[in-house]
């Protein structure tokens, strides 16, 4: 019996061992510096932004509630921008509302701005 259990915590080591080390390396990658971290954080703000623009489009098709504007705003202020404006002009949604098409390309620019003015001083290359 006791055999039995070292030989299945070898198979589960065995098998686990790459998988965790695959996991460390790519942890590794995304912590590597400043601008790979921010680059990752961009990609997945951008994802939910898309998917909270299309799940709100949903919901009013649907009749349900809604996912408030501020909400969306918000995650475009935190990063999501791109990925809203995107998805805005994709499903056809919020395209009437001022503070989504002209907010939104000023949330853009600001953060254009911003992310080249951290490079410039160096901040994300570090």
């Amino acid at each position: 019996m006791a055999a039995d259990n070292e030989l299945v915590n070898n198979v589960i080591e065995a098998i686990l061992k790459p998988i965790l080390t695959l996991f460390k390396g790519i942890i590794d990658l995304i912590f590597a510096n400043h601008a790979v971290s921010l680059f990752f954080f961009f990609i997945f703000v951008n994802i939910l932004a898309i998917i909270l623009m299309k799940r709100d489009k949903t919901y009013a098709e649907t009749g349900q509630r809604r996912v408030r504007e501020s909400t969306l705003l918000i995650v475009a202020l935190v990063g999501g921008s791109i990925g809203e404006y995107f998805a805005m002009f994709k499903y056809k949604h919020k395209t009437l509302h001022t503070q989504f098409v002209v907010g939104v390309p000023i949330i853009i620019c600001l953060q254009c701005a911003l992310v080249s003015g951290l490079l410039l001083s160096r901040f994300l290359l570090v």
